[in-house]
């Protein structure tokens, strides 16, 4: 009994006691860490692949504003054209009606 007595206040014991706790905690922290890392790299690609469509779905409707734009920029260089076409036509239509009150 004095031999348990004497072991268990012994600071060997206790030294080794918070060796084995210490190490069972770090252990199991190295588990959960790489639990945690795995599903943060699971979590990391399906991001990744959001992005990627995000960023596909975004290019392409990019690409069709652009489209409209240039067809924009086309029927405005039309309608711009017309208007000059027009103007010159209602030009020529004045001078004629002037030059007919000059000459009455």
């Amino acid at each position: 009994m004095q031999l348990a007595q004497e072991i268990a206040n012994s600071q060997a014991v206790w030294t080794l006691c918070c060796i084995f706790l210490a190490a069972t905690v770090i252990r199991e922290m190295r588990k959960e860490n790489i639990e945690r890392e795995k599903e943060l790299k699971e979590s990391n690609a399906i991001t990744r692949a959001e992005a990627q469509r995000r960023e596909e779905r975004l290019l392409n409707h990019l690409d069709r504003s652009n489209d409209i734009q240039q067809q924009t920029s086309n029927a405005l260089q039309s309608i711009q054209k017309t208007m000059i076409t027009i103007e010159s036509r209602v030009d020529r239509v004045e001078k004629r009606i002037y030059r007919k009150r000059e000459d009455q």
